[in-house]
């Protein structure tokens, strides 16, 4: 599977790690299972670690995101952490998933690094 999702209980967040190729499916599916753990737990902090993707089947599911993610009921309020990934043609969708997200209201923020990320998620949760 080109995914995992889990809830980090020690730093309260949803953690999304992704590999490979992933299909529209895997990200219909990896969102509804991030979105569910963040209703069960009651946080809005989630961390996607894009380091090791490659690419996505289609640019177009990347584009539904953000209504996929209205029409789940997830809140409005959760902040979203993107670490980069280290392939240019990855790092060209997560640009795109960056600015789409961003343009439909939804909060995500890129880094370079795991640990800026976290940082970012855990200590500036009112910004």
């Amino acid at each position: 599977m080109p995914y995992d999702v889990k809830y980090n209980s020690n730093l309260r967040i949803i953690e999304l790690v992704l590999t490979g190729i992933l299909s529209g499916e895997d990200l219909g599916q990896c969102t509804d299972e991030a979105i569910a753990l963040q209703m069960q737990h009651g946080v809005y902090a989630v961390l996607i670690d894009a380091t090791d993707l490659e690419s996505v089947a289609s640019i177009t599911d990347v584009y539904g995101l953000p209504r996929h993610y209205d029409n789940s009921g997830a809140s409005r309020s959760t902040r979203i952490a993107l670490v980069s990934p280290r392939l240019p043609a990855a790092e060209k969708v997560t640009q795109f998933y960056d600015n789409v997200c961003n343009n439909r209201g939804w909060r995500v923020q890129p880094f370079d690094t795991r640990d800026d990320a976290v940082e970012w998620l855990t200590h500036n949760e009112s910004s």
